[in-house]
């Protein structure tokens, strides 16, 4: 993941959106995808983002792989059939398990194994299992990972008895006597950290209502 040319979304698309809003004049800042055969790994609206921003910085090609089928991928359908319309090619049922680089260091491409679908999980997709032999390589220029945000709670959550749930997010339940307090009665929360990876607009939204019940415990 540390080879050159491998890139994390968020740093990717604030890179785009500062040079496009002349907020950043220093082109080495600046992460173009021109002419590059591109991969970007993940299925939610980030990865779409990517998908499409590449396409318009005029990549090579744009392959989006995604572990699951279109059926149970998390981002917009909305967001998917643009992507497709752009020109994103979609390969499903794949998961990445190795970054190849070739002997300058630089990324050449990416093996992927094939997945097959089994049960549903708690939130109702399925889950997706590697199909032994399966693995293949797609060629890659440049690689963007868009998957695999996870919270990461502060060490000092313990010191101050805020409860996490088994994936690392903290206890903070939306409905209850006040909203989104965590097992610490003077600590609020709300957004990523509570709920896992999503949209900018539900976290402004959860740090409004955990607002609320602050003024509510505080009984303002």
């Amino acid at each position: 993941e540390n080879l050159p040319g491998v890139h994390k979304a968020l740093p990717y698309l604030i890179s785009t959106v500062r040079r496009n809003m002349v907020l950043d004049r220093d082109e080495s800042n600046f992460i173009n995808m021109a002419d590059q055969r591109v991969v970007v790994l993940g299925g939610g609206d980030t990865a779409m983002d990517c998908n499409r921003t590449a396409i318009r910085q005029g990549a090579a090609s744009v392959t989006c792989a995604y572990r699951r089928d279109e059926a149970n991928m998390p981002g917009s359908k909305r967001e998917v059939a643009n992507a497709k319309e752009e020109g994103v090619e979609f390969l499903w049922n794949r998961q990445p398990i190795e970054i190849i680089g070739d002997l300058t260091g630089h990324v050449t491409g990416v093996k992927m194994i094939t997945t097959e679908l089994g049960a549903r999980e708690a939130r109702g997709r399925r889950a997706p299992r590697a199909m032994p032999g399966s693995e293949e390589i797609i060629p890659a220029d440049r690689v963007i990972i868009a998957f695999g945000f996870q919270p990461s709670p502060a060490p000092w959550f313990a010191d101050f008895n805020i409860a996490l749930d088994e994936k690392g997010r903290v206890t903070a339940p939306a409905r209850g006597k006040f909203k989104y307090q965590t097992s610490n009665p003077k600590i609020f929360a709300g957004g990523d950290m509570v709920r896992g990876s999503d949209l900018v607009v539900t976290a402004v939204h959860e740090g409004r209502e955990a607002a609320l019940g602050i003024l509510d415990y505080l009984g303002i």
